[in-house]
């Protein structure tokens, strides 16, 4: 009785964890869309000019 009261607590809490994890993740790989003007002016100096 004792060891589902703890799954019972824990398991939301784990599951919190997993996805701030997984949101943090995916944010920091999406690019703004400055740095990605910066990176399509800067390929047309490099390669047009």
């Amino acid at each position: 009785m004792v060891m589902n009261h703890g799954i019972i607590i824990f398991t939301p809490f784990f599951a919190v964890l997993i996805g701030f994890i997984f949101f943090a993740i995916l944010k920091k790989r999406k690019r703004s869309a400055k740095s990605i003007y910066k990176l399509i002016d800067d390929l047309e100096k490099k390669y047009i000019y």
